[in-house]
């Protein structure tokens, strides 16, 4: 027999990627979050943008892909009926 149980859903998808224990996409996931709400103000984000939320040009550099998958992701999974909404902090 198989249960479901009920979880509540992430407040930010990009949450999922990092843990107390290793904060090693931690930046990476911060971006992300900072592309989403780019995104949603503007309706496009560029690299460059992120220098004006504090992410150095060199760390833009390293990490604006991984950072804007995860973005694609959570965008994506709003905007699909009956998918939980993410909410801003």
């Amino acid at each position: 027999m198989i249960l479901a149980v009920a979880m509540k859903p992430p407040d930010h998808i990009v949450g999922l990627v990092t843990s107390d224990k290793d904060k090693k996409f931690e930046l990476v996931a911060r971006m992300a979050t900072a592309i989403v709400q780019i995104i949603r103000a503007n309706g496009g984000c560029l690299p460059q943008d992120l220098n004006e939320k504090g992410f150095t040009p060199d760390e833009v550099v390293e990490h604006w892909h991984m950072a804007q998958s995860l973005a694609a992701v959570e965008i994506n999974l709003m905007a699909k009926p009956g998918q939980p909404k993410t909410t801003e902090k």
